[in-house]
């Protein structure tokens, strides 16, 4: 995954930050780099997934040009010690989730939960957390590389085609959440395709960058 989105998502995650998340939600730190390394890609491909989609796709431009400038990742050590900004990071954070991952959200928690050992609880206090620092980073690389409506969709477009080609077990996930086709009759959807994320070339690297390995 050369050049890879989530990859350098995964950087921004180093232990200082994955220990400030773990003692956030009272979790053991090693799960914890786990979940954020399930979690990233399932929220990158989720985004991507609806930037597929013309209006979803301008309302995720006007979001990031509007509020996810990057400056999160500046001040994500402060944020990430409690308080105030963690609340506002984590209702922000909802409010992404409503639109990205609609009605699969449980079933994606139940995927990181099933992959890192945290339990689902804790994940519902996670995912909030990451999704704004995703479009904050997402943001920083469409300011810094100058990039519009059009360009947010094909970095989106080319990160998904990437993590599927790296890891069809992934792929798998990916198209799932893409397709809506988690309340599929006769099948779990996300949730049995699962398997083990963290044990694929791609999961493997994610989770090799935060734990720096």
């Amino acid at each position: 995954m050369n050049n890879s989105l989530v990859q350098g998502l995964a950087s921004e995650f180093d232990g200082q930050r994955v220990a400030q998340i773990s003692n956030l939600l009272g979790a053991d730190q090693e799960q914890t780099a786990k979940a954020i390394a399930a979690a990233l890609p399932m929220l990158v491909g989720s985004m991507a997934g609806a930037a597929e989609e013309p209006t979803q796709r301008a309302a995720m431009f006007g979001a990031v040009q509007g509020d996810h400038d990057g400056s999160i990742l500046d001040m994500l050590g402060p944020m990430l010690a409690g308080g105030y900004a963690t609340r506002v990071l984590g209702a922000d954070g909802n409010r992404i989730l409503g639109h990205v991952l609609g009605a699969n959200q449980p079933q994606v928690e139940t995927v990181v939960a099933k992959n890192s050992g945290l339990s689902s609880s804790l994940i519902q206090k996670l995912l909030p957390i990451l999704a704004p620092i995703v479009m904050g980073y997402i943001g920083r690389k469409l300011r810094g590389d100058n990039l519009d409506e059009g360009g947010l969709g094909s970095v989106l477009g080319n990160e998904k085609a990437q993590m599927k080609q790296a890891d069809s077990g992934l792929g798998g996930l990916l198209d799932v959440l893409a397709g809506g086709q988690s309340q599929q009759a006769g099948g779990g959807g996300l949730a049995d395709l699962a398997g083990d994320l963290l044990g694929g070339p791609a999961g493997k690297a994610i989770l090799g960058q935060i734990l720096g390995r």
